[in-house]
């Protein structure tokens, strides 16, 4: 987030106190994940055209597709600031239920009552101290630490009638229906046609809508979610590489391999250590 100085870490997150003295105006620069809690004072936010008033009492989650402006602030306001990159954004989203993308594209600024916000103080001293340590699983213990809260949020949503209600557009439409069907079928197949027949549409218009509302490329989607099924099963069972290769319709294990170096960076052997 070039708008900020905030302090970078090795497992894709950066963090931070801001007060936006600096942006004022201007269109922010988000990354992928965005959380902010307004620790004082109180900040009106324009998030894709509408504004909403942020302080004590509310939790803000946004994203590096939301228009973001900052339109007046009070002296004595600040706020802590978690950006979260793609790639652990993408494991943390990886237990998650996709109606909560949805709602907290609709509703990023979220209203706590005093319980809430005094458990949410304990959630961030928990999560400042785990950044302060250095461990071989940090990237794990924050993962699960971020889902934790998101799982959380998904109690909002029952409160919400106006979500149930909410018209979306046709595209918007085939989007979330897109995400979901990436969910249940990428495991056996990568093929972005298999998802348009699905969906009723061409391969064409389904990389235009997915670009426009999700951000990504229906490919780069779907690969995203195949590494977090092969991360899963190298993390969570002992199934050989021969055998997860066979699971997750790849020709050979050597072919899963070099699609997962190419997509991470790292060798399978390597990431199951």
């Amino acid at each position: 987030m070039q708008d900020f100085d905030l302090k970078k870490t090795a497992i894709s997150l950066s963090h931070g106190p801001i007060s936006f003295s600096e942006q004022l105006n201007y269109p922010l620069s988000l990354s992928y994940l965005v959380v902010i809690i307004c620790l004082r004072g109180e900040a009106t936010l324009s998030v894709n055209f509408t504004d909403y008033i942020i302080n004590k009492n509310t939790l803000t989650v946004l994203s590096s597709d939301d228009v973001v402006i900052v339109q007046q602030k009070t002296d004595e306001f600040s706020a802590y600031i978690y950006g979260i990159d793609r790639s652990l954004a993408s494991e943390i989203a990886y237990h998650l239920p996709n109606t909560l993308f949805g709602f907290l594209h609709d509703y990023p600024v979220l209203q706590m009552t005093s319980e809430q916000r005094t458990q949410l103080e304990f959630w961030i001293l928990q999560l400042n101290y785990f950044l302060e340590q250095s461990s071989t699983y940090l990237d794990r213990i924050i993962c699960n630490h971020f889902q934790n809260l998101f799982l959380h949020l998904v109690n909002y949503i029952d409160g919400y009638d106006q979500l149930r209600k909410k018209k979306i557009s046709r595209k918007e439409e085939h989007c979330w229906k897109f995400w979901e069907l990436i969910g249940q079928y990428a495991k056996t197949n990568r093929d972005v046609a298999f998802y348009a027949d699905l969906l009723h549409i061409t391969p064409f218009y389904l990389a235009q809508i997915s670009k426009s509302h999700l951000n990504d490329l229906p490919k780069d989607l779907i690969n995203r979610q195949v590494i977090l099924e092969i991360k899963n099963l190298l993390l969570t069972t002992d199934k050989s590489i021969g055998t997860i290769a066979e699971e997750l319709n790849f020709v050979d294990p050597s072919y899963m391999g070099r699609f997962f170096k190419r997509e991470t960076g790292v060798s399978l052997s390597m990431y199951r250590k």
